[in-house]
C-alpha cells in the first residue's frame, strides 16, 4: 500500500472573536425565536481589515506553521493547492481577484519548486484538495503537497440580514506526504447534485435591509433563498450519511469500525442529523461551530485539528471526514490516522 500521511495540520484565526451579544449580530432585525439555539453558535472569528488582517495573512500563518512542523524545507514542497471562497478581497486589495492564492503562497513562503493551483467546491474544498494531493502522491508524481484553505467569508456577508449570522473567518493548512508510518487514505467517495443550485449563492446586489444604500454598498453578498431551509431538508440530512456509507463500502469497513467522525459544521441540527443517520453516539464526533461558526472550507480541518488536540483522535485510529457543500456536493474520506503534528499558528 502506498502510504499517504497527513504530516502536519495548522490553523490560524483572526484576533477578533465576536459573540452574538454585540454588533453586528445584536442588531440583526427579525430574528426568529431560538435562532441562536437552532444554529448552535455563540461566536465566531472575524477578519479585521483595518488591523491589516486578510485571508492571505491567515493563510501565510497557517502554511508557514504547517511546513515548519512537518520538518520540511519550503523548497521540498512539490505542489500547493489553495482555495478561498471569497473570490475577491482575499488579499490587501479588496477589489483584486487574480492571481489566486496558491501563486501568492508560493512566493511568500519560498516554495520555489512547487506547482500551484487553486480549486473551489465551497465547504468541501479542503477535502477535495486532500484527494487531489493524495492522487498525485500515489502516482509518484509528487512527494510533499501543501493544502490550504483560507476563508474571508465575512467579506461577502450582508450584515443587515440574518443570513450573515452563521459564518466565521479562518484558515487551515496541511502537509500531505508519502510516508512509511501507519497513516494513509483508505477510501473516498463523492457526489454532486445541481438540482438545488440556486438555494445558496453569492450574488452582486445591494444589502437587503439597509436604508438608503450608496453605490459603494453594491457588492457580492451571500444569499439564501427564502425556501432554502425547507428545500435543504429534502436532501442535505441524508446526503452525508449516504456518501459516508459509499466510502466505507470500498474499505469493507462499517460504521462500528470507525473510531471518530469529523463533520463539516453548517449547523448543530444538521451535524446531529448526519450522526443520527449513521447511528453514531455523541462521543464519536465533535461540534466546533459554537466557538467558530461555519467557516466554509475551513470547518473540517479545524474540527479535525480540535479532535486531535482533545485526544479524541489518536495515531492508528480509523476516522471519517465528511461534509456537504452548496451547489451541491457531498464528500467522504476514510483515513487511518498517523502521527499528525497539530498547531495553532
Amino acid at each position: 500500500m502506498q502510504h499517504i500521511s497527513i504530516k502536519s495540520l495548522s490553523t490560524a484565526m483572526p484576533q477578533n472573536h465576536v459573540s452574538n451579544e454585540v454588533p453586528p449580530y445584536s442588531l440583526l432585525p427579525n430574528l426568529p425565536p431560538n435562532w441562536w439555539r437552532f444554529w448552535g453558535i455563540k461566536g465566531r472569528y472575524l477578519i479585521n481589515r483595518d488591523a491589516g488582517e486578510t485571508a492571505e495573512s491567515l493563510a501565510v500563518r497557517a502554511c508557514h506553521s504547517a511546513i515548519k512542523n512537518s520538518g520540511l524545507a519550503p523548497e521540498e514542497i512539490d505542489l500547493i493547492i489553495c482555495n478561498s471562497t471569497c473570490f475577491v478581497g482575499w488579499g490587501e486589495e479588496r477589489n483584486k481577484a487574480f492571481p489566486r492564492l496558491a501563486d501568492r503562497m508560493s512566493k511568500v513562503l519560498g516554495c520555489t519548486k512547487a506547482l500551484t493551483m487553486d480549486i473551489e467546491q465551497e465547504c468541501i474544498t479542503f477535502l477535495i484538495a486532500m484527494q487531489i494531493a493524495s492522487n498525485y502522491i500515489s502516482t509518484g508524481k509528487y512527494k510533499n503537497v501543501l493544502v490550504c484553505s483560507a476563508e474571508y467569508i465575512s467579506g461577502v456577508l450582508d450584515f443587515s440580514d440574518k443570513s450573515c449570522s452563521t459564518f466565521g473567518d479562518g484558515a487551515a493548512a496541511a502537509i500531505l506526504s508519502h510516508e512509511q508510518d501507519n497513516g494513509t487514505l483508505l477510501a473516498s467517495a463523492y457526489s454532486s447534485n445541481a438540482d438545488f443550485y440556486e438555494l445558496a449563492t453569492v450574488k452582486w446586489q445591494f444589502p437587503e435591509n439597509k436604508a438608503n444604500p450608496e453605490p459603494k454598498d453594491y457588492w457580492s453578498y451571500f444569499t439564501l433563498d427564502s425556501n432554502a431551509p425547507a428545500e435543504m431538508q429534502k436532501f442535505v440530512p441524508t446526503g452525508v450519511p449516504t456518501i459516508v456509507n459509499k466510502a466505507l463500502k470500498k474499505t469493507h469497513l462499517n460504521v462500528a469500525d470507525i473510531d471518530f467522525f469529523v463533520f463539516h459544521q453548517p449547523s448543530k441540527i444538521l451535524v446531529n442529523l448526519w450522526a443520527n443517520g449513521l447511528d453514531i453516539d455523541e462521543d464519536k464526533f465533535l461540534l466546533t461551530l459554537e466557538d467558530y461558526g461555519c467557516m466554509v472550507s475551513v470547518s473540517m480541518p479545524v474540527t479535525l485539528a480540535e479532535s486531535i488536540k482533545q485526544n479524541k483522535i489518536k495515531s492508528g485510529d480509523k476516522i471519517v471526514i465528511a461534509g456537504a457543500a452548496t451547489g451541491w456536493g457531498f464528500g467522504a474520506q476514510v483515513w487511518q490516522i498517523g502521527n499528525v503534528c497539530v498547531a495553532e499558528a
